[in-house]
């Protein structure tokens, strides 16, 4: 048997180091080779690699002698033993063999090592020795391995007595539960009659005590008559009277007649305190019999609980398992009956089919007949034509006879007959001379005659009958043809519907039959669920001794498979090596290579043992002190006031005037998948008639660069305004007749252009010029076709006002004379936009062309000054004092009107203080600290008078008393109050509806506070009013309150929620509707209303769009449209079709049936749903629906208003938090993933002895199906900035990146855009081997260092302002030998050089961006600087070419956008972290973690221990444990009644004591009890979190994906884990920081 102690390689490097150190020989010689080496005591072999007989316990020392009476023990053990025994095996042969297969891949990797040695070798005959010595090895690995094939033979025998052995356990646990059942009854009895004794004894117990009650009442008296008190006399001498008289009394009392009683009371009194003592003393001793039995009566308790939990999970399993049986064979009957009718129709249509061809082939042997007997009737008309002729010719002879000659000769012929008849009866008697005979032939000759004339007429009027039989024949027959044919024709048309129906069914009869298979398969998992609880209440578990001998088995075999291609491998070694040997014979080698080389090749050897350590050390990274960010908040950027300049010319109202030759062209809106549903631009405009005669003019355009596609635009055309647009069909021109634009007053007139769908309309709203009312007109269009989405490239879109230049085309229709005018653009899609905010001008001269003035409030919507915020900007009041002063009472007053959930009113922030007035989920909410020992004051409630977002204007009012308390009205009634601490208000300085980022990131309370998205009518501080767009520090907000901003036209639901209201439809009759829609949910209902039983609906089915109506189903084509995109549908229904549009390309329609009820007269009301319904049978839809429409009856086509709809449940009409998976960051990691999970599927379909459950998940995965696995409602890769990476959270963060070109060493030019918050942390670093020469980019103080080395010299440029304000700056430094420049956004330029040229200064590769390994850097920067600072990398570039050769990462994830909390995120990617070996994850631990995934699968913590694995993992959105000790696997999981996917933190807890192992999932609990292993062993081992090297993992495990999520407070036993100290961090994880939910 192999051991772990007597390696196959180690003695002979031993035997080869001894030779080189000089050991002194101590025995004979094992060879005769003039390189052996004399032998330890007790050591043998010819190298001394192993104990000799009668020794043990191998050393570099030798051996000990056995201390056996024998003189024979185990050479590795030292265990006695009654004879020699060299192969024997004392230990379990799987550790063996796990031990072997660890020698053999030690020893494998050995001889390629040597092998590498070996060939680096020029000659030496000890080479030759070592290679005669493996082979020697190999052949003797062999015979081993030939013998423990031997020896698994009789393990199987050993096998076969186990499973006799365990049979004898089964029948001895059955009778074990024999005996507990009477052991049960005892226990009853005994507790039955130990209630009786308690009983007894509490009764007692009350009794003693009411006696010692007594007994102290007594002494207390006693005492208190007792003590001497100084008391008045008289009522001393009264006492002593009364107590004379008692005692004169007493005296003369007679008590003889009552002695007996008091006597026998006497007694009995201390009888019964006898009895009491006895009874005290049974109960001190039943007292101390009781706590065992409490023990045991506890421990059984909680057995019998825990058999009744089993009980009650196995019955409630077994119940639903009857419901559903019973559910599935009535559905299984209806199925079988409904497939018996089908089988039956499918009969009787097989029958009609035959039928149809019995007739159709009788029809064509008709026809073939009558095709035979037409030509039959032909041959005979014919004949008949030839014989009629022919008749016709002897009737023309025999006309030409004499009538009377005729008449004569058939007279004659009579008389003659006479006479002959006469004679022939006169002539019988005798014929004398002939003459009689003579006149027989003469009348013979005249009938012959009269005959021939007969049949001539028979023949005539035969044939004249047969000519007219076969013409009404003919007749008969073409007439029998043309109903044949008819009739053929009905039967084929009937046979094709017969066919197709026929194919419907048998669609329908595979769907139930796969309906009923898998009923069936649910069935089989309820039995073997079953099986399991039966099991697990048993207790009993089957032995796995056979598949763990097959498998032992298989791996011999490997191992001799192995061992042969070692033998192959050494060969051609061999032969090398002989070739060397003859070399040297013939002297053809150098004494002195050949000492260097066998002297390198025992030092390398020697070193092994020292570099297997230090390796492995490497791997433990020491923990750095992380850099202390400190944020600086004093220096406004230039690329935030780029920024914040932006946004205020976005929102600049005022006019542009164009003169007939300029253009202006505007910035698109950013995202153009709002604009291919709905379009919509308003603008002002203004036109002077009078001075510039009205002619056909350009006005603006939006599409495609060369006027190809979609596009629209507006346009002066024949004196009227004309909306233009195209949907990849016609175009569209709809004109505002109504209106002629000579007509129009010269001021400025409100037009709005608007498209939804295919349905387009243009407003015009002249202003009033006195008290009259404004004029508005409207008219609409429609596109043909059923194109209804404006799509465009994003990179070929352009948006022109006034005119284009000359490069580009307009489409015809729009190809007209530059406009002539003025012009203030107002929205687009609802989002303010400016003139100003332009891309390029053309021939605008902003100097010469003054704008237009426009009268603010001409407008009824902009007649109450107020202001429009719409998240970004906010108005800032400086010195808030110079219109009012804090005093002792201080008011502050805001108007607001919002429909948003949060948003900031007002904020005063003055160092660490502030005070906050925001809505936070719809109510007010103020939050103060002024530095408050108890921490901030809040005013929070739910109650109705606090909830203002509602889309009406609320007053809110907030009084601060400085030594009273702070009042918050609303609506000017008081609401709420809270206790003031007596504090002056200390600011100067207020923020409305915003702040700036570095304010709301000064404090954490103010973390997060989101901008106002809503109007201000006012502001007032101490009844003083303010214009704030006046207010100097005021960025990014605008004048007027447009309706718009209040209408929800989008809405996310929840998979519970659904929005209801009413309206007059004809959704069966004539019905069109269109919505645009986003989820990752297979199926949801989208639109649901019904009238009684009749319903109509649009859901999806498995990622496919259905249009239901009356029964009748219309499915998309496509079936991935839950893919986490916006989808577009279009459903309309008319008199002839059903029709269903799905983004311009999936359209399906179906005929409307003949039975479908007819259209009534008129339309009423009716009750419709979004999203899901509060009745139906769908599944409510989870995901996003936006500008949704219908066509009512009573009012136009128009997106559909949430915020107006009367029923509104748990629906969000905010933001819409379904987020598109963006495809993967770099390229190299799709392929990465599509090999790991090729590689996944080739290893888990490999059978293995895995529990029953884990094949079941296996199976699962072997089988993927998009529609049944589970989404997480959180994408797997939260929205980041593209090509951009995060770096920080553990000191070592870092990429390394290769293939640096050789022009580096002269000169280079890198760039680079930073966005940090760190004051210290290094960027960029490349240097050579030894670090001579360097070059490097770092953080210092918030101040941006670049510096390399001039040989001994320096270049260092250091930045004079900081750069860690958590902005994006770009950053260009070269180096140009000896002079470097370092340039900050474009606009800061340093420069250094030395002296010094024609330097030699080259580095090599990997270049390290975001950190260095442990050790690098600190010779060249200081020391707070070398390690990774925290903050964001992108747009790498060398020379002006990308760098993205990126072959390692560590701690590198994308830089995500949008609030994140505390925690690590394990990023798409992939990655893990490895814990050190400080942490005990034994046979006994308890293990905590709070996780949120994005995926369903993927593997959460392993550890590989020297007897197996312990893993945790998702599978499926299922928790599972798996435990294998080496002899055996076992598991557990949960699957936690809501879903890990939700996008909450769940907790899990893991408790293992040796065999027992409990997984708790949020409340869920599940537990496994395993085979007890008695050589499992508690030893510490590394740990891997999120994700594991894919060789340590287990083989056939259901998953091996990385784990996608954010995770959170592990601990194990109770200590806190930090991953900022974990000993690696490989891969795109992100510690200390987790993208939000």
């Amino acid at each position: 048997m192999y051991s772990r102690r007597a390696t196959l390689v180690s003695p002979a490097v031993r035997a080869v180091g001894g030779v080189n150190a000089g050991r002194p020989p101590s025995a004979p010689p094992a060879t005769t080779s003039p390189y052996s080496c004399s032998c330890r005591p007790g050591a043998g072999g010819r190298y001394c690699e192993r104990c000799l007989p009668g020794y043990w316990d191998y050393t570099p020392s030798g051996c000990q002698k056995c201390d056996c009476e024998s003189g024979h023990c185990d050479m590795h053990t030292g265990e006695c033993l009654s004879e020699a025994a060299v192969n024997l095996c004392n230990i379990t042969c799987d550790e063996c063999i796990w031990h072997l297969i660890g020698d053999l891949r030690k020893s494998n990797k050995t001889l390629d090592q040597l092998k590498v040695a070996v060939l680096n070798i020029s000659s030496g005959a000890a080479a030759n020795d070592r290679l005669k010595y493996y082979n020697y090895t190999a052949l003797r690995l062999q015979t081993q391995f030939q013998g423990w094939r031997n020896k698994s033979a009789g393990m199987k025998a050993q096998a076969g007595e186990l499973e006799k052995t365990t049979d004898a356990v089964v029948l001895d646990i059955n009778q074990l539960g024999d005996s507990e059942r009477v052991v049960q009854a005892l226990g009853e009895k005994l507790d039955n009659d130990t209630l009786q004794t308690l009983t007894l004894a509490e009764q007692l117990s009350r009794d003693l005590a009411d006696l010692n009650i007594r007994i102290e009442e007594m002494i207390h008296d006693w005492e208190l008559y007792s003590v001497q008190q100084e008391v008045d006399p008289e009522l001393a001498r009264q006492s002593a009277e009364r107590a004379h008289r008692m005692l004169t009394w007493m005296k003369t009392l007679d008590l003889s007649p009552r002695e007996p009683t008091a006597t026998d009371e006497s007694t009995e009194a201390h009888d019964l305190l006898r009895r009491i003592r006895q009874l005290e003393k049974k109960l001190i001793i039943t007292d101390g019999r009781l706590p065992p039995i409490r023990d045991f009566f506890s421990r059984f308790s909680s057995k019998l609980s825990d058999a009744e939990g089993f009980l009650q999970k196995a019955t409630s399993a077994l119940q639903e398992t009857e419901d559903r049986n019973r559910a599935s064979v009535l559905k299984l009957q209806r199925n079988e009956a409904r497939k018996q009718r089908l089988t039956e129709e499918y009969a009787a249509v097989n029958d009609t089919l035959e039928t149809s061809r019995g007739s159709i082939s009788d029809t064509e042997r008709t026809v073939a007949e009558m095709e035979t007997m037409v030509q039959n009737v032909s041959q005979y008309h014919a004949a008949i034509d030839g014989a009629g002729q022919k008749l016709t010719e002897k009737t023309e002879r025999l006309a030409l006879a004499d009538r009377d000659l005729v008449q004569r000769a058939d007279d004659h012929a009579e008389d003659l007959d006479r006479q002959a008849n006469q004679l022939e009866e006169d002539l019988r008697e005798s014929d004398a001379n002939g003459f009689v005979q003579k006149a027989i032939s003469a009348a013979n000759v005249y009938n012959n005659i009269v005959k021939y004339i007969d049949d001539a007429n028979i023949t005539s009027r035969t044939t004249h009958n047969l000519s007219q039989r076969a013409e009404e024949t003919i007749n008969g027959i073409n007439m029998q043809l043309g109903n044949l044919v008819t009739q053929s024709s009905n039967v084929f048309k009937e046979s094709v519907s017969l066919h197709s129906e026929q194919n419907e069914v048998e669609a329908e009869v595979m769907d139930k039959l796969k309906y009923i298979e898998e009923t069936k398969e649910t069935m089989d998992k309820n039995t073997k669920k079953l099986a399991e609880i039966v099991d697990i209440i048993s207790g009993i578990h089957t032995d796995r001794t056979p598949q763990r001998l097959e498998f032992t088995q298989n791996v011999a075999e490997a191992t001799l498979n192995r061992s042969e291609e070692v033998l192959q491998t050494i060969t051609p070694i061999s032969s090398k090596v002989e070739e060397w040997a003859n070399n040297m014979r013939n002297n053809e080698y150098s004494t002195t290579a050949y000492e260097e080389a066998v002297l390198s090749a025992g030092q390398a050897v020697e070193n092994l043992d020292v570099l297997v350590p230090v390796l492995l050390d490497k791997l433990k990274v020491v923990e750095q002190k992380k850099p202390v960010n400190n944020v600086t908040t004093n220096i406004l950027r230039i690329r935030e006031l780029i920024a914040q300049a932006r946004s205020v010319a976005k929102k600049v109202q005022v006019s542009m005037k164009f003169n007939g030759q300029s253009s202006v062209e505007v910035h698109p809106h950013s995202n153009l998948e709002d604009l291919k549903t709905v379009t919509s631009i308003s603008l002002f405009m203004r036109v002077d008639p009078d001075k510039d005669p009205i002619e056909d003019r350009f006005i603006l355009y939006l599409g495609d660069r060369n006027g190809k596609k979609d596009y629209m635009g507006l346009a002066i055309k024949n004196d009227n305004l004309v909306y233009v647009y195209n949907l990849g069909g016609e175009d569209v021109e709809i004109p505002l007749s109504s209106k002629p634009v000579s007509q129009w007053p010269a001021v400025f007139n409100y037009i709005k252009v608007e498209r939804l769908g295919r349905h387009g309309k243009v407003f015009l709203t002249i202003p009033s010029q006195s008290s009259t009312d404004e004029q508005k007109f409207i008219q609409k269009g429609e596109a043909p076709g059923a194109d209804s989405l404006f799509d465009i490239d994003p990179k070929d879109i352009v948006f022109f006002v006034g005119g284009v230049p000359s490069d580009i085309r307009l489409p015809p229709l729009l190809s007209l004379a530059p406009f002539v005018g003025c012009i203030e653009l107002g929205s687009l899609n609802n989002d303010v936009i400016s003139l100003y905010n332009f891309k390029d001008t053309h021939k605008m001269d902003l100097m010469t062309s003054t704008p237009c003035p426009r009268y603010k409030l001409a407008f009824s919507q902009s007649r109450i000054a107020s202001y429009l915020f719409d998240g970004t900007g906010y108005a800032l009041i400086n010195n808030i004092e110079r219109r009012g002063r804090f005093g002792v009472v201080t008011r502050f007053d805001i108007a607001v009107r919002t429909v948003a959930n949060d948003g900031v009113l007002l904020l005063m922030v003055q160092a660490d203080n502030f005070f906050l007035l925001e809505i936070r989920n719809g109510f007010l909410r103020l939050m103060y600290d002024f530095g408050f020992s108890k921490g901030p004051q809040l005013l929070e409630d739910k109650i109705p008078k606090l909830q203002i977002n509602d889309a009406r204007y609320h007053e809110v009012s907030v009084i601060y008393h400085q030594s009273k308390k702070v009042i918050l009205l609303v609506d000017k009634s008081h609401v709420k109050s809270l206790e003031n601490p007596k504090t002056t208000l200390p600011f100067s300085d207020i923020y409305i509806g915003g702040a700036p980022s570095s304010i709301l990131k000064s404090r954490p309370e103010l973390s997060a506070v989101r901008g106002l998205k809503g109007c201000v009518k006012g502001f007032q501080f101490q009844k003083k009013d303010f214009n704030l767009l006046e207010e100097p520090g005021t960025i990014g907000i605008s004048s007027g309150c447009p309706e718009e901003s209040f209408m929800s036209r989008k809405a996310y639901f929840t998979g519970e929620s659904y929005l209801g209201s009413t309206a007059k439809v004809s959704p069966f009759d004539n019905f069109e509707g269109g919505l645009n829609f986003r989820t990752l949910q297979p199926a949801g209902l989208l639109f649901y209303t019904n009238e009684g039983s009749e319903e109509f609906s649009i859901s999806l089915e498995n990622g496919a769009v259905v249009l239901t109506c009356r029964g009748t189903r219309v499915k998309s084509h496509k079936k991935q449209y839950n893919d986490g995109r916006t989808h577009f549908l279009v459903a309309s229904v008319n008199s002839q079709k059903y029709s269903l549009l799905v983004d311009d390309k999936d359209k399906q329609e179906k005929k409307r049936p003949p039975s479908a009820p007819k259209a009534s007269s008129g339309s009423a009301v009716q009750t419709f749903y979004y999203g899901g319904s509060p009745s139906s049978s769908f599944k409510n839809f989870t995901g996003c629906i936006s500008y949704a429409y219908i066509n009512r009856q009573d009012r136009d086509i128009e997106p559909e208003d949430f915020q107006r709809y009367t029923e509104k449940v748990q629906t969000s009409l905010q933001d819409c938090p379904v987020q598109r998976p963006p495809a993967a960051l770099l390229s190299r990691h799709r392929e990465r993933s599509s090999r790991a999970r090729q590689s996944m599927s080739q290893k888990v379909s490999r059978e293995s002895s895995l529990p029953l459950g884990l094949m079941e998940l296996r199976s699962d995965e072997q089988e993927p199906s998009e529609l049944s696995m589970d989404t997480c409602y959180l994408s797997p890769s939260p929205r980041a900035t593209r090509q951009a990476f995060h770096y920080g959270g553990i000191a070592n963060s870092r990429q390394h990146l290769t293939n640096l070109p050789e022009s580096l060493s002269e000169r280079s030019h890198f760039s680079l855009s930073l966005k940090t918050n760190s004051s210290f942390g290094l960027i960029f670093y490349v240097s050579d081997v030894q670090e001579d020469n360097f070059m490097a980019l770092f953080l210092a103080h918030g101040k941006l260092v670049y510096t390399f080395n001039v040989e001994e010299q320096r270049v260092k440029i250091r930045s004079e302002e900081k750069y860690n304000d958590g902005a994006w700056h770009n950053v260009v430094f070269i180096r140009d030998g000896s002079l470097g420049r370092l340039i900050i956004d474009g606009l800061t330029v340093l420069e250094d050089r030395v002296q010094g040229s024609n330097v030699s200064w080259h580095v090599s590769s990997p270049l390290f961006v975001g950190g260095v390994p442990p050790g690098r850097a600190q010779k060249n920067i200081q020391r707070n600087s070398a390690y990774s600072f925290t903050g964001c990398l992108k747009n790498l570039q060398l020379d002006g070419q990308w760098l993205s050769s990126v072959t390692e990462t560590f701690g590198v994830t994308p830089c995500f956008e949008g609030l994140s909390e505390a925690g690590t995120f394990f990023s798409e990617e992939g990655g893990y972290v490895l814990l050190d070996e400080t942490f005990d994850l034994g046979l006994r631990f308890e293990l905590v973690m709070e996780v949120r995934p994005r995926v369903p699968s993927g593997m959460l913590l392993h550890v590989k221990t020297a007897e197996g694995d312990f893993t945790i993992f998702l599978d499926q959105g299922v928790v599972v444990v798996l435990v294998n000790d080496g002899s055996h696997e076992f598991f557990t999981k949960v699957k936690p009644r809501q879903s890990l996917c939700a996008g909450h933190w769940n907790r899990i807890t893991v408790i293992r004591d040796a065999n027992v192992v409990q997984l708790d999932v949020d409340s869920e609990v599940n537990h496994v009890v395993g085979p007890l292993n008695p050589s499992s062993t508690d030893t510490k081992k590394p740990v891997f979190i999120g994700g594991a090297q894919d060789p340590s993992l287990p083989e056939g495990i259901a998953t091996r994906k990385a784990y996608v999520g954010c995770m959170r407070n592990l601990t194990i036993n109770n200590s806190r884990v930090s991953f900022s100290k974990a000993a690696l961090v490989s891969g795109a994880v992100s510690v200390g920081t987790c993208p939000a939910a």
